[in-house]
């Protein structure tokens, strides 16, 4: 049994994916490159909005940004499930992507997207000297909300860029737990009766 979550339009939420990056990766990086892993519930996108749990991954920590209706054709698109596990036997784990939800929230800090939702993907930190400001500005110009703005007229000095890394970091870490705030109690409610599926709306 499933609850369903509905969401605004056009709305944003962001996540820690851990993955292995090799070195000749450079610093943007691109969504539509993710591939969707099998998992406890099925195909996907597997997330977190836990930082410590991201940083014991022993993976590199990507911050991306997801929304669950940029799908509008997909019947369904805008939702997306809640599942606890136990509630529902069988193949049910996997049962959100027959029923055309976006993703799944399977536990008060844990979901799975579906891939096309992703709309923007990056580094939660830079470790190389080098910079790449052209590469920053495309990622930027992805993001649902940036807080920073590359142009022409943009100081591109060291300390410029480890002041972006170092914003960058911060706003991605807040808009995570923004969605952990917003994600985490509609999950815990449904948890506390998940006997009885219901449908709520995010406003």
């Amino acid at each position: 049994l499933m609850s369903t979550l509905k969401c605004p339009p056009d709305g944003a939420f962001s996540a820690y994916y851990c993955v292995v990056l090799f070195d000749t990766i450079g610093y943007e990086l691109f969504p539509q490159d993710l591939q969707e892993t099998p998992g406890s519930m099925g195909l996907g996108i597997y997330c977190t909005l836990d930082l410590e749990k991201a940083q014991t991954s022993g993976k590199e920590v990507l911050i991306a940004e997801f929304k669950p209706t940029v799908q509008s054709d997909r019947l369904g698109s805008s939702d997306l499930a809640l599942h606890v596990s136990g509630s529902a036997g069988g193949a049910a784990e996997s049962r959100w992507r027959e029923r055309s939800f976006s993703g799944v929230i399977f536990g008060e800090t844990e979901l799975c997207v579906r891939a096309d939702t992703l709309t923007a993907l990056y580094r939660r930190e830079w470790r190389r000297p080098e910079s790449a400001w052209p590469e920053l500005a495309r990622t930027v110009g992805h993001m649902h909300d940036p807080p920073l703005a590359i142009d022409s007229d943009t100081s591109q000095t060291d300390a410029s860029w480890a002041k972006a890394m170092e914003r960058l970091k911060t706003y991605g870490d807040d808009q995570v737990t923004l969605t952990r705030e917003r994600l985490g109690p509609m999950w815990q409610r449904y948890a506390d009766g998940a006997s009885s599926p219901s449908s709520c709306t995010m406003m």
